[in-house]
């Protein structure tokens, strides 16, 4: 049985609680109006101002002009969603003889500079003596600090140690009920993209990065509006708070379906009126209390939509989330990743979530790596068949060999679709000693495609297609796979032979400005991951060759993932697998 709930999001109107996502007083949307050329918008990763943001952008040549404008709302009652100077993208990014550029969005908080993670690897051979005379001359240490605080610091230490102050609950008294409800969702209530409008511009391609948690920068591909987007894994169990983001970009009201999938129920779907230029949130935990994983579809029934999947603790900190990357639609065969998962002891306890959106499915799940051989006989990661029934969502646990380029093959068996992420540890914890789940999500390539809004497969590539700047606190790879046949791509002029049945890492080194990547033969599936440096080699500077271009001349100088960015064609609402096209003979 699917459960059915009706959401019409108009000013007072509203129903459920999101009287919080319009509340009185709200200044009139303001539509984006109807692009004169291609419109991409850039997914709000920054808290609807809260925390700063960077977007680069980049198109193939020099002709016509990118512009830029806010999407959707910005509440008047919400003061904490408006930056400090009320900052407004300038109109035109991008003009004359600029193929590449960015534009800096503000926020009014920043994440505390990252240190690194204690390595408690080198306790492990010490006695249980050594350990307490560590342990007492770490005290003494501290007594010693605490007594050359003057008498005025020790009283602020004393006052911040003590019990907190009570809160002032004045200003609730003169609230109405309903309000007092919709205090917890303001902070999340609504988001701030930015459209980037290419006139007389082909091959624009955009990309906005986050400060992200203790993994690293977060990265959210910028991507046009779409008739259907799918989104795979994150959980609503505690600790867990993920929110779907909704944005209008049109002059009229738009008519959504939220299909909600997870383990062990049936579906949910949730009607939604969305009004012009409206941008709001719903939270995961609200629909599908307590999954263990969700897959989520939107179904723009009317007008022109995006949407967008972010995971993030419920305690955590604004920069704390996780986009979840728009997967392929539902089909038989699709390829998650490539990636690398980072270094460490063991293998890396990853999960493969998969849902059945349109029949009950055998699902067989093999790896994608160098040895693994042709396709059709890669080396089986779950030796028995996954069923996933009708409606619902499953995750599967995967082990999956660490600092070693793969990727993971999802095959319907049978004639119903199914729609597959997967779920990558950060190692943010590797070597801590601490316990952590902090995890990334990786969308999957379809390699063929049914039903919702499914496109036929691979997609040529007109022009070099865009490989991202690497941010200047993070090292990263470009991970390239071929599931079928040998494939030979170009990355700034230096040629990649990936293998067939194989998948091959590129070192990107710390300031990577951006690239184009060409392909010949193939398909080829391709993925770009930053992450934390690795520590520096002795003698190396880590910034790859003399022109700071990707080196292959080393491993990969990177300690965690905290992105695996798809690399597609320009306007692709979700990764596809790449093929030869009139630039690869370049």
């Amino acid at each position: 049985m699917t459960v059915v709930g009706t959401i019409a999001v108009a000013g007072t109107a509203a129903v459920v609680a999101t009287a919080a996502l319009l509340p009185a007083g709200a200044p009139v949307p303001v539509p984006l109006g109807k692009p004169s050329g291609r419109t991409l918008v850039c997914p709000d990763l920054g808290v609807a101002g809260r925390v700063p943001t960077r977007i680069d952008l980049t198109r193939p040549d020099t002709s016509g002009r990118v512009t830029a404008a806010l999407a959707g709302l910005t509440p008047a009652r919400d003061e904490a969603a408006r930056t400090p100077d009320g900052w407004r993208p300038p109109s035109a990014v991008l003009a004359g003889d600029e193929r590449r550029g960015h534009l800096e969005t503000p926020g009014e908080r920043r994440p505390p500079p990252r240190t690194p993670a204690p390595d408690l690897s080198v306790l492990a051979g010490l006695s249980e003596t050594d350990l307490r005379n560590l342990a007492d001359q770490r005290a003494r240490d501290d007594l010693s600090a605490l007594a050359r605080l003057s008498p005025a610091e020790r009283a602020e230490i004393t006052r911040l140690a003590g019990p907190p102050a009570p809160d002032d609950l004045a200003a609730l008294a003169g609230l109405s009920p309903g309000e007092r409800a919709a205090l917890p969702r303001l902070a999340v209530s609504f988001g701030r993209p930015v459209a980037l409008r290419g006139t007389d511009v082909t091959g624009l391609a955009a990309t906005v990065t986050a400060p992200g948690g203790a993994a690293g920068p977060a990265r959210a591909r910028c991507g046009p509006p779409s008739g259907w987007s799918w989104f795979a894994g994150p959980a609503t169990v505690a600790g867990h708070d993920p929110l779907l983001f909704l944005a209008n970009l049109g002059v009229a009201p738009a008519r959504l379906s939220v299909r909600v999938h997870t383990p062990g129920r049936a579906p949910t779907v949730t009607e939604v009126t969305l009004p012009a230029g409206a941008t709001v949130s719903r939270r995961l935990a609200a629909i599908a209390p307590e999954a263990a994983a969700t897959v989520v579809g939107v179904e723009t029934r009317a007008g022109r939509v995006v949407s967008w999947l972010v995971d993030r603790p419920s305690d955590g900190e604004p920069w704390e989330l996780a986009p979840v990357p728009a997967t392929a639609t539902p089909g038989h065969a699709a390829l998650l990743g490539p990636l690398v998962a980072p270094a460490g002891t063991g293998g890396a306890q990853a999960s493969v979530v998969v849902a059945a959106p349109a029949g009950g499915a055998r699902v067989r799940v093999r790896l994608v790596t160098a040895g693994a051989g042709p396709a059709g006989a890669d080396e089986v990661v779950v030796p028995d068949e996954v069923v996933v029934p009708d409606g619902e969502a499953v995750s599967v646990p995967v082990t999956l060999p660490r600092a070693a380029a793969l990727a993971v093959r999802v095959e319907a068996l049978g004639p119903a679709p199914v729609v597959a992420g997967l779920r990558l540890p950060t190692g943010a914890a590797q070597g801590t000693g601490l316990a952590g789940d902090d995890a990334v999500w990786v969308p999957a390539a379809s390699l063929t495609a049914t039903g919702s809004g499914g496109a036929g497969l691979p997609a040529a590539a007109a022009s070099p297609v865009d490989v991202p700047p690497v941010p200047s606190d993070a090292a990263g790879a470009l991970v390239l796979a071929a599931p079928a046949g040998r494939a030979t791509a170009r990355l700034d002029g230096r040629a990649i032979t990936v293998p067939a049945g194989d998948a091959v890492a590129v070192p990107l080194p710390v300031g990577y400005p951006g690239g184009g990547l060409t392909v010949a033969g193939g398909p080829v599936v391709a993925t770009e991951l930053v992450g934390l440096p690795a520590a520096r080699a002795a003698g190396a500077d880590g910034r790859g060759g003399q022109d700071g271009r990707p080196s292959q001349d080393g491993g990969l100088a990177i300690r965690t993932v905290s992105s695996v960015l798809p690399i597609a064609t320009s306007g692709a609402a979700a990764p596809v697998a790449l093929a030869a096209g009139p630039a690869a003979a370049g």
